[in-house]
């Protein structure tokens, strides 16, 4: 059984609300609240408050970008509360813990411009890479919790929407440099223009290179985004949207216990590995035109789009390193209509498809052991179709409060086609499946109540239910201890109630969700009596905590955000591991800012950040080292300074300081294979920059 979480942190939740309810009448009104974000596009790809919605949902604006100014994308997002992303070896891949552990899975719906990066027969970690993070973005949404009825698998834990920036309405050009150390270098470009009254393009380019702070890390990305906007007519407009980009980055592994604590820059690769040097390459295209249409009371929108990306690299976390080549190809499209009733309710309409073919290719780089150089582990070709309906309804049932029902029906359909020739054993532990076609469906009711308690402030209660897929890679890519007899696996459903409060006093803006996360049929592999591995649905798991953000403005020079989590993750049902917590799930996650504007220096902005997060298990079993003691990992705390001045209308300065402290701390610790597995974080690392404008 589950421990009892709620109670203990409900009356700190009631209290928040009467504290800053308090706020209301004794705040100054004479200092706006600066730079909140309380629009947002994700929840319905239409422009809202998101007071009126029921949902946990924040967004990170232009402003504090471009004052963050980040080498990752994580520099960003890790101010939002329940949001940790850890840049993995300094480079530009990561690992995402909201409302989840850190992990690998494919728990997360990653968009750009409301379109998804990947496919969910494809999900990769390290989906935000693909994003134009470094050449064009105006602001980042997160919408925590499962996704409303416009999206699917994947959207379980939370949903991460980068938005472009829009052609502007006059000629706009801008470049950017930075230089850090470890030959760090990021340049940027961007051309915007007005072609006519009714069209316009916008044109961004980066290019970022770095040796990285440890050994074999260096990485070299080249990025293109074009977005070009025509207005049709009055109540038409046509968005399209190109982007590319190129990755190469060097591979490393996690460190040992002797390595962590005596060479933290040391790459983790014994020299035979290294001297293969494993690399990952990465390319990304993505085509997608949005059509939009208001007619009377209703809103059309359709979305056609095409995406390719290959992505090569050494499975380094293999101790035999295979070579792994992938590329995957989709048509998609998204479509939906918004209708606006007379009795100001309104109802979504909506139908995704999707086509995707990926091509997959694992083989034997070097001789390891009995590994023998040129063997091929897999050799395939996946084809994805998926169609999902869905539909929302939001009805006023008084002035103040709102009723939404959705539902979405998802059907996922795999065909399989192994192109290696041989099947069954192949050596090595390695399987190999003959040809065979799996599908999958799942029905996701959504619920949810917001009552608007005045203006400016809302409560809302929320479920939603939502599912995980299996990857193509779980299902087609396994050993000898599998069978491919196994009947596929069914998806991996979860229900999510929350419960959340929004406020925005004057100088404050105030958020808090206390939420309650079942993860049932958990995919999970068990064995048969021959002792063959195979996957199935087993486990169960709670996920729960509550989330606190605040923004106050104390003087029109002096800005205090605060974002904070308290959760627990636990296996509430599982074989082995019932009543255990989950590893690498930290306790809390903490992320302060503190923002000073003077008067004196009209244009500079000084920011002081601290990041926490708490404690965690170092493995499921939760065990104990040969000392007795637990196998735990306390956690960090480091700071980072970060300034922009912004000289003339036209040229800006900025510079970052990252782990003022210099503190040698683990961004993450695992006990694998008999040992601790270490992924160091980086040093105090400078970077300094210029922006001009014309």
């Amino acid at each position: 059984m589950h421990r009892n979480f709620f109670p203990s942190y409900l009356p700190l939740f009631v209290f928040s609300f009467s504290q800053y309810a308090i706020a209301e009448s004794s705040v100054n009104s004479g200092n706006a609240l600066q730079d909140v974000e309380r629009l947002t596009i994700t929840a319905t790809r239409q422009e809202k408050l998101d007071t009126d919605l029921a949902m946990s949902v924040q967004g990170i604006g232009k402003a504090l970008l471009d004052v963050d100014n980040g080498q990752h994308v994580a520099e960003s997002l890790n101010s939002v509360s329940g949001v940790m992303i850890n840049q993995l070896s300094g480079g530009q891949g990561h690992k995402t813990a909201i409302r989840m552990p850190m992990n690998t899975s494919g728990y997360y719906l990653y968009l750009q411009d409301n379109v998804p990066l990947q496919s969910t027969a494809f999900f990769n970690h390290n989906g935000l890479w693909w994003s134009s993070f470094n050449s064009n973005v105006a602001r980042i949404e997160v919408l925590k919790g499962a996704g409303t009825a416009l999206y699917g698998s994947g959207a379980v834990a939370a949903t991460i929407n980068v938005i472009s920036e829009d052609v502007a309405d006059k000629t706009i050009n801008s470049a950017n440099i930075m230089l850090g150390e470890d030959d760090y270098k990021k340049l940027q470009f961007s051309h915007s223009n007005a072609i006519s009254e009714q069209q316009g393009v916008r044109i961004s380019a980066s290019y970022l290179a770095n040796d990285g702070w440890r050994d074999h890390t260096a990485s070299e990305r080249a990025e293109l985004t074009i977005r070009h906007e025509y207005e049709i007519s009055a109540n038409q407009r046509l968005t399209t949207s190109l982007i590319w980009s190129d990755l190469e980055q060097e591979m490393a592994a996690s460190l040992s216990t002797q390595l962590y604590n005596n060479d933290k820059t040391n790459s983790g690769l014994s020299e035979e590995v290294l001297a293969s040097d494993p690399l990952r390459n990465t390319q990304y295209f993505r085509l997608a035109t949005q059509w939009e249409l208001t007619h009377d009371s209703t809103f059309y929108s359709v979305i056609p789009y095409i995406r390719q990306r290959t992505n090569d690299y050494t499975a380094t976390w293999n101790r035999n390193m295979p070579a792994i080549e992938s590329a995957v190809f989709t048509l998609g499209v998204l479509a939906l209509a918004n209708y606006q009733h007379s009795d100001y309710s309104e109802t979504t309409l909506g139908v995704d498809f999707e086509y995707t073919q990926g091509d997959q290719l694992s083989w034997q780089p070097i001789d390891y052991k009995t590994f023998k150089a040129g063997k091929k582990w897999y050799d395939d070709t996946t084809t994805y179709t998926a169609a999902s309906p869905y539909i929302q309804h939001n009805q006023l049932l008084s002035d103040n409060i709102t009723l939404s029902l959705g539902a979405r029906y998802d059907y996922a359909q795999y065909d399989f086609n192994n192109k290696l020739g041989v099947f069954g054993d192949i050596g090595n532990g390695k399987q190999s499946l003959t040809d065979r076609r799996d599908n999958f469906s799942h029905l996701s009711p959504k619920a949810s109540v917001n009552y608007q308690v005045n203006d400016s402030s809302s409560v809302y209660l929320r479920y939603a239910n939502s599912f995980r897929l299996p990857t193509a890679g779980s299902l087609y890519h396994l050993t000898t201890r599998d069978t491919g007899e196994a009947k596929p696996v069914d998806p991996e459903v979860s229900d999510t109630y929350e419960l959340g409060y929004k406020a925005y006093f004057g100088d404050v803006a105030f958020d808090a969700a206390l939420y309650y996360m079942d993860v049932d049929d958990g995919i999970v592999r068990a064995y048969n009596d021959a002792g063959q591995r195979y996957l199935t649905n087993a486990n169960r798991v709670i996920h729960q905590g509550i989330e606190m953000a605040a923004n106050w403005q104390l003087t029109q020079s002096l800005n205090i955000n605060l974002a904070y989590t308290h959760s627990q993750h636990e296996f509430d049902e599982d074989e082995n591991y019932a009543g255990n917590d989950m590893k690498m799930a930290p306790n809390y996650i903490t992320n302060a800012r503190l923002t000073y504007k003077p008067d004196f220096l009209s244009g500079l902005t000084a920011l002081i950040e601290l990041q926490s997060i708490g404690e965690y298990w170092l493995d499921d079993a939760n065990s104990q080292d040969e000392q007795g003691k637990d196998r735990k990992d306390d956690g960090y705390t480091i700071g980072n300074i970060k300034f922009r001045y912004q000289a003339t209308p036209q040229l800006a300065i900025h510079a970052r300081l990252i782990n003022v402290t210099d503190k040698a701390y683990a961004q993450e610790v695992e006990y694998r294979y008999g040992r601790n597995a270490y992924s160091p974080g980086a040093p105090r690392t400078a970077y300094v920059g210029i922006n001009y404008s014309w």
